[in-house]
């Protein structure tokens, strides 16, 4: 008879192995983000906003005060899946009771450097009292297609 203390050691070790290949989009983090928080000095000289490494996408590009999520990208895959990859954000927030749906064309460096900032801005997230709810992240294909997708623990619960 095997020991328990084996069969754990053994899953730990097969459980990674079952989910290699697979393509994935988390959410690390989320936070209310002024223009400011943005602005580095070489922006003054520029008149560019040096975006300090980071690959960030927004809702309304000429605004910059927004709700912004850290996603982590994961795609093992990437070179043989069609492009452009599209992201598709839903989100039930604290002051509405019909969910959100935005969509974002993903540029290929996010996909490479797997870490993107996605901002709701303007009037998409116009004050930091709003808050998340429950959401749901999709990122699909060219032909609509899901590569990948996840969600909140609350946007699994059925109405």
């Amino acid at each position: 008879m095997i020991a328990p203390n084996r069969i754990l050691y053994i899953l730990s070790w097969v459980t990674p192995l079952l989910a290699w290949g697979e393509s994935h989009v988390r959410l690390l983090t989320e936070s209310y983000f002024t223009h400011y928080d943005f602005v580095r000095v070489s922006e003054y000289f520029t008149g560019k906003e040096n975006t300090s490494g980071r690959v960030i996408v927004r809702s309304n590009e000429t605004e910059r005060d927004g709700l912004y999520l850290l996603l982590a990208l994961d795609f093992p895959d990437k070179d043989s899946q069609p492009k452009p990859y599209k992201l598709v954000l839903q989100i039930l927030d604290s002051e509405s009771l019909d969910p959100v749906t935005y969509s974002f064309l993903l540029p290929d460096h996010a996909i490479t450097q797997g870490e993107l900032w996605l901002g709701l801005t303007g009037e998409d997230w116009p004050t930091p009292k709003k808050k998340i709810m429950a959401w749901h992240l999709a990122v699909q294909a060219k032909d609509d297609s899901i590569l990948t997708n996840n969600q909140s623990f609350l946007w699994s619960h059925k109405k």
